[in-house]
């Protein structure tokens, strides 16, 4: 039936209108203190809801960042912590080494020998008898020169042992090089079968004296000192989080703030040198205890440059985080700004609205009196 066919009065049709208009606010206004929003579609406000899905999606895309920086965070940490570990190992190492320090070497040797045990070794270790000096050479071949201050490292090209004379006491001992490096043993004698004293051998580097200089208090501290330096190594070996060791000059932490910025965090050497550091000669004089104490101290002065690097990059990530923090508040107040609701004013919108439903229903009944009187004639 369309509207035309019926005739309403104009005060009805008056009456009508305005309930029709009262129950479409009565619907908005239930719809905004049930969702809280001022703005619930484009239709609503098409200004303030574009604006604000902005808003929402740039704090959305700096929110899904927050987990990177805090794995940053970690990851840094972790790496400081080793930096600690090893900065009290290092203290303790140097501690073993002063009291090496303290600790007498052995005195002589008892028999007409010593021996001088082979280990790894590299061009340039060596061995003194008395004043002289025998140097590892870096290849085989002929020695060179009158042969009393160098030898080869096992046989020579002619595929023969080399003996080296030199003098101790003024005697010339005899000294037999095992051809086998890795393992072996050089032994050195006296001619007059006259026994070795304290000092009268030295060695570096892997040759180590085994039976004449190296007592058996300082070779115990060099073997602890050698254990602390392996310790430090599994400390940088264990020391990262998430696949990235700061401890290692191979990695790298890339950190994403957004908008194509980023901050990268390079690894260094987490030992500080000391990678591969033993004690030299097992500690047999001073001078080999002296060396190592300053291999420490360069090691704890470039793991202090490294901590401070940590430290420093540590409080860049976390003030991006406080910032990216606080732009997701500010970025979601602005949001909400545009399209909440004021809940105080709508609910008062609410009573008012019923009120006027009410009144508009009692008004349309008395609009409707008029035909209602017609009807009576006819009673």
């Amino acid at each position: 039936m369309s509207i035309g066919d019926i005739s309403l009065t104009a005060s009805m049709r008056s009456n009508l209108f305005s309930l029709q208009s009262t129950a479409s606010l009565l619907g908005r206004t239930q719809e905004r203190l049930s969702t809280g929003k001022r703005v619930n579609s484009a239709l609503d406000d098409p200004t303030s809801f574009f604006t604000a899905k902005a808003h929402l999606n740039d704090a959305a895309n700096l929110d899904s960042l927050k987990n990177g920086m805090s794995e940053a965070v970690q990851t840094v940490k972790a790496a400081d912590t080793g930096v600690t570990t090893i900065t009290g190992l290092i203290s303790s190492a140097k501690a073993l080494a002063n009291t090496a320090k303290a600790t007498a070497a052995a005195g002589a040797a008892s028999g007409a020998s010593d021996t001088i045990a082979v280990g790894t070794i590299a061009a340039g270790d060596t061995i003194t008898i008395g004043a002289t000096v025998l140097t590892a050479r870096a290849t085989l071949g002929t020695i060179v020169g009158d042969g009393t201050t160098e030898f080869v490292i096992g046989a020579s090209a002619e595929g023969t042992a080399q003996i080296v004379s030199a003098l101790v006491n003024n005697t010339a001992p005899a000294l037999t090089y095992n051809s086998s490096v890795n393992g072996a043993s050089i032994t050195i004698a006296r001619n007059d079968g006259g026994a070795m004293a304290a000092g009268d051998v030295t060695s570096s580097g892997g040759f180590v004296d085994t039976n004449n200089t190296i007592s058996s208090g300082r070779m115990a501290l060099a073997q602890q000192f050698n254990s602390i330096m392996t310790q430090i190594s599994n400390v940088v070996a264990d020391s990262g989080y998430n696949g990235v060791n700061l401890l290692m000059t191979s990695n790298t932490l890339t950190v994403d703030f957004g908008n194509s910025h980023t901050l990268a965090v390079g690894g260094f050497d987490g030992t500080g040198g000391l990678s591969a550091t033993t004690a030299n000669g097992l500690w047999a004089v001073v001078g080999n205890i002296d060396g190592d104490i300053t291999k420490l101290d360069n090691a704890t002065a470039a793991l202090k440059v490294g901590s401070q690097n940590l430290s420093n990059n540590l409080s860049i990530v976390t003030a991006r985080q406080d910032w990216t923090k606080n732009s997701i508040n500010v970025l979601q107040t602005g949001a909400d700004n545009l399209t909440l609701a004021d809940m105080n004013e709508e609910g008062a919108n609410m009573l008012m609205l019923q009120t006027r439903q009410s009144l508009g229903t009692t008004s349309l009944s008395l609009a409707s009196q008029a035909a209602q009187s017609v009807l009576r004639l006819f009673g």
